[in-house]
Order: structure tokens, then C-alpha cells, then sequence
């Protein structure tokens, strides 16, 4: 499996106590996650399923690392997405290889012919203001749209709107989860709803309502990695300090229980960790949908000294070499701060 250099994954988890009191967002958690999501890159130069890669590459570049320099026999996750994005099949899955392209600066509109707005506008039914269905991919939709620069319907916004609960939340057939509610919060304020607009605000309420006593959320049972994830993301969109009092449950808080969920190797617990650990990393990066794009990839300083030859890791030299100083320099001032899609049908 490729991995990052193991001297700089050892100094990367030597830092625990760093970890836990360092300032929200915590990237040298994110990091240590990208070094799994790293192993689970295959031969085509993806990370699994369109879907799957992409969430990868959110989480990659919502870490500060550019997701071109990674490479598994010469194929990138550009090379994959240059050879999936045409079979990109619905508006979900549409706006997430739009989402996808964004981050590996690629233009969603032409990506080897395939123009991925226009596979999401032609969804669009203007008599219900719907792209889909349900209000996930109906929200990923919006998100594709609205990161891309395009105005989403307004339409579109207000067939959102109307489906909000009664409790606040959205969800599927006629229950509310923290998934798609986090999802709707980040659809609705990046098609330009305002932070206090009540729909926004009901469903932040909806959240604080349901975060379990172990400051973390799940999807109709405990609180998992993935949920807690969306959750937080959710929450940052809205204008929250996930970190604050508001937030604080039994002493434990979303970013607490978030860290609580990494297995030694970087990964996440969760029915499919791989999963997991994509929707983690961007979290604890402190990186909605729309952010990631445009998160400050980590430069090499002159001040790190040359590293050893390339060993056929499939990461670039500069790109391990910022990590390393990355390290180096959060272990001397105690701070991470690096100014996060899909649990259902996009995938």
C-alpha cells in the first residue's frame, strides 16, 4: 500500500496530546486521516467508486494537500475523473464530479467533453422545483451548482425550503436526520440564504436538539464518525462554533467524539471506514463543500531540508515535504489552523 514516509506518519502520531488541545480545526488529525485515505488509492488513480473518489478528493484538498500530486502508477484522481466523469449518472452524482473537478482545478463544464453543470441543469423540473427526489441529492444538487458559480433555481431554494420538517430537520420519507439536515443547511446558505433566514436556523436548532450526550450525532441510532461529520459541516455553514458551550455535551464536544472515532492508522470507525474517514477528515479540517476548493495547499519552504529519493510511494516529494514541516511547525506553536458528499444515492 502507498504511504506517506514512516518517520513523518510516527512524528504526525506522536503528537496526541498536540491534537487534543490544539485550536479547532485540527489538521494534524486531518492529515493523519489522509494517510489512510492514501492507501486506499487504486491503479486507475482513484479511491473506489466515482462517488467514493470524489469524497476523497474533497477530503484530500480540505486537508491542504493537492490531490494531483498523488499518484499510483502515473494515474492521478484527474486521470480517473477525466475517465468517469461522463458516466456520472443523475444530478447528484453530477454535482459531486463537478465538486470533485473544483478541487483538482479542472473545469466542471469540460472535462474530456463531458459538461457536468449541464448533466445537473437537465434534472432540474421547473414545475416542482426539483432536481431530485429526495432532499439529499436534491441539496448535493444545489451544492454542485452554487460551488461552481452557478445560481441554483430559486425555485429550487424555496422546493428546499418546503421540505423542511416540522421539527426542523429533513430526511427521507418523512423523518429527519443530521445527514441530510447538515446537507440542506450547506445547500440552502451556498445558494445564497442568509445565516439568519428561519429555515437555517430551525435547522441548527434541529441539531442542538439532537446531539447525543457524547457530543456526537448518528443516523437514527449512536452517534457514528460519518453523521457527526455532516453535522459539523452543517454547523460551520450556518455560522456555529462547533466548539463552543452550545455544543458541549457531559464535557464532550462534536470535534472530541469527531477524534474519538480514529483508529491508529488515521482511519475512521464506521460500517465502511473508508467512507468514514472521507467524511471525517474535512470536518476536523473545518471545510464545508464549498471551502474546499479553496483551502491554501501547504507550500514547500526552503527551510526543510531535501528529503530522500522518491521510493514509488505515488506521493510527490514537495507535497510530503510541506506535511513534514507541517508537523515540525505545530509541534514548536500547538496550532492547526488551515482556513469541509454523499451517504445516500450519489455515491
Amino acid at each position: 500500500m502507498h504511504r506517506l514516509p514512516a518517520a513523518l506518519l510516527a512524528a504526525a502520531l506522536a503528537l496526541p496530546l498536540l491534537a487534543a488541545a490544539a485550536a479547532y480545526p485540527d489538521r494534524p488529525a486531518a492529515l493523519r486521516g489522509v494517510e489512510f485515505i492514501r492507501t486506499t488509492q487504486q491503479p486507475d488513480g482513484g479511491f473506489g467508486p466515482l462517488g467514493q473518489t470524489m469524497d476523497a478528493i474533497y477530503a484530500i484538498r480540505a486537508a491542504g494537500l493537492d490531490p494531483n500530486t498523488l499518484a499510483t502508477d502515473g494515474k492521478t484522481p484527474a486521470t480517473y475523473l477525466r475517465a468517469n466523469a461522463a458516466s456520472a449518472s443523475g444530478p447528484a452524482a453530477a454535482a459531486k464530479a463537478a465538486l470533485g473537478a473544483r478541487a483538482l482545478g479542472l473545469d466542471p463544464r469540460n472535462i474530456e467533453g463531458a459538461d457536468l453543470i449541464a448533466k445537473i441543469e437537465a434534472a432540474f423540473v421547473p414545475g416542482t422545483g426539483r432536481f431530485a427526489e429526495d432532499d439529499f441529492s436534491q441539496s448535493i444538487s444545489m451544492i454542485g451548482l452554487a460551488c461552481s458559480g452557478v445560481a441554483a433555481p430559486s425555485t429550487a431554494i424555496r422546493a428546499l425550503r418546503e421540505a423542511q420538517l416540522a421539527d426542523g430537520g429533513w430526511g427521507f420519507g418523512g423523518f429527519s436526520d443530521a445527514d441530510t439536515t447538515a446537507i440542506a443547511i450547506q445547500a440552502l446558505v451556498a445558494s445564497g440564504v442568509p445565516r439568519g433566514d428561519s429555515s437555517v436556523a430551525k435547522g441548527v436548532a434541529y441539531l442542538q436538539a439532537t446531539q447525543a450526550a457524547d457530543g456526537g450525532w448518528g443516523y437514527g441510532g449512536a452517534s457514528n464518525a460519518s453523521s457527526t461529520a455532516f453535522a459539523i459541516q452543517g454547523l460551520i455553514a450556518a455560522g456555529e462554533q462547533v466548539e463552543s458551550a452550545a455544543y458541549v455535551k457531559v464535557g464532550a464536544t462534536p470535534i472530541a467524539f469527531l477524534l474519538s472515532q480514529q483508529n491508529p492508522d488515521g482511519s475512521f470507525k464506521g460500517f465502511d471506514v473508508a467512507f468514514a474517514t472521507n467524511q471525517a477528515v474535512p470536518a476536523l479540517a473545518g471545510r464545508g463543500f464549498c471551502e474546499t476548493s479553496t483551502t491554501p495547499i501547504t507550500p514547500v519552504p526552503a527551510i526543510v531540508p531535501p528529503g530522500p529519493p522518491a521510493t514509488g510511494s505515488g506521493l510527490a516529494e514537495p507535497a510530503a515535504q510541506g506535511v513534514l514541516f507541517l508537523v515540525a511547525g505545530l509541534a514548536l506553536v500547538g496550532v492547526g489552523s488551515v482556513t469541509l458528499i454523499s451517504r445516500r444515492g450519489a455515491r
